[in-house]
């Protein structure tokens, strides 16, 4: 097993407001963010972004144990349980599943708590980018299934997806097997 945490930063393309911690080629139907951010299926989450379309910046880092929470930072942070089924979670685009990113589950299938964390969604809200306008950390850890933790909401972009009470979101899942 690699050195933790494991970390690597990149531009990652953003198509149709996406991006995705995924096994490779899995593109389920998306159940819906309930945190206004991530959204979780056995072997992919996706992340919304603000643009439509164009690049990020993207950090990831992998570690043995739950790092600690920093957030003073950021305008969004909210960590999830995501299911490794086969056990090789990578960074994946929406029409590109190749991007140069760690494996982001060292110890194989099974149960990982990953930490997302955003700043800039309001900068091109909708808008196609050339640079990147918008940035994210995602740190990943294994760890047993556990509720959602919404740490900060506080970008405009967020704001919009209304949570009924509950915290379910009330939209309805984006099926993605067709797309790309």
């Amino acid at each position: 097993m690699a050195a933790h945490p494991v970390a690597a930063q990149f531009n990652l393309r953003v198509d149709y407001h996406l991006f995705f911690l995924a096994e490779e080629n899995e593109r389920p139907e998306i159940p819906g963010f309930a945190n206004r951010m991530v959204a979780v299926a056995p072997g992919f989450a996706a992340v919304k972004t603000g643009i439509a379309q164009g690049d990020v910046r993207l950090s990831v880092e992998v570690h043995k144990e739950a790092p600690p929470v920093e957030i003073a930072d950021w305008e969004e942070a909210v960590e999830v349980t995501l299911e490794a089924t086969i056990g090789r979670i990578q960074v994946a685009a929406m029409m590109d599943w190749a991007p140069p990113f760690p494996v982001l589950t060292p110890n194989g299938p099974g149960d990982y708590r990953v930490r997302v964390h955003a700043r800039g969604r309001d900068n091109a809200i909708d808008l196609a980018v050339t640079e990147p306008v918008e940035e994210y950390l995602a740190q990943i850890w294994p760890a047993p299934p556990a509720h959602q933790v919404i740490y900060k909401q506080s970008d405009r972009y967020g704001a919009q997806w209304v949570l009924p009470s509950g915290g379910e979101d009330s939209e309805e899942g984006e099926d993605l097997s067709a797309s790309g």
